[in-house]
């Protein structure tokens, strides 16, 4: 069974690329955050060469997104950060999830304009919950993966478990105060 996101690729009828911020454009290198491989030719080749605006939907909080792409140095290809505080909804689980509504409306947008990139379950539910397509990404812990591939065609990421230490990494974060 293919993975949902696992063949979508980047069509001429993409008009919004949203991309979740931690473990799929940044990573934590020590105390500081620097780009995924084949992050900045990735964002070059869709954002400045094709002219699809990118942005950016965490369900962290503004500053701690704003402090990550400056780290890594990409915040000059994002038109607009979406966070935890205007565009998230905590599901009856507790769990928070990317409302993608929000920048589909911003935008003017159908939801088949948009792409989402992300490297969570809770990314991909997101993106179906919305309509949205979807392209899963490993985490950053995968060093043979490159954005870089993303141009040219589909992640071909296969993943259908996901890592237990970093599901329960998740169900910390969510319940921090």
């Amino acid at each position: 069974m293919s993975q949902f996101g696992g063949a979508t690729t980047i069509g001429p009828d993409v008009r919004l690329m949203l991309l979740d911020c931690f473990e799929t454009m940044v990573e934590l290198d020590g105390t500081s955050y620097r780009p995924r491989l084949g992050m900045i030719e990735f964002l070059t080749h869709f954002g400045a060469r094709v002219g699809i605006p990118i942005a950016v939907i965490s369900d962290a909080k503004k500053t701690e997104v704003e402090t990550a792409l400056a780290q890594a140095r990409l915040g000059t290809f994002v038109v607009k950060i979406y966070h935890v505080d205007n565009a998230a909804e905590k599901l009856a689980n507790g769990r928070m999830r990317k409302d993608l509504a929000v920048p589909l409306a911003d935008f003017k947008i159908k939801p088949t304009q948009v792409v989402f990139i992300g490297d969570s379950p809770l990314d991909a539910e997101a993106a179906q919950h919305h309509g949205v397509q979807f392209i899963r990404v490993p985490r950053s812990e995968d060093r043979g993966f490159s954005f870089a591939s993303l141009i040219s065609g589909p992640s071909g990421y296969r993943s259908q478990e996901f890592n237990v230490t970093f599901l329960d990494r998740y169900d910390k974060k969510d319940k921090r105060p």
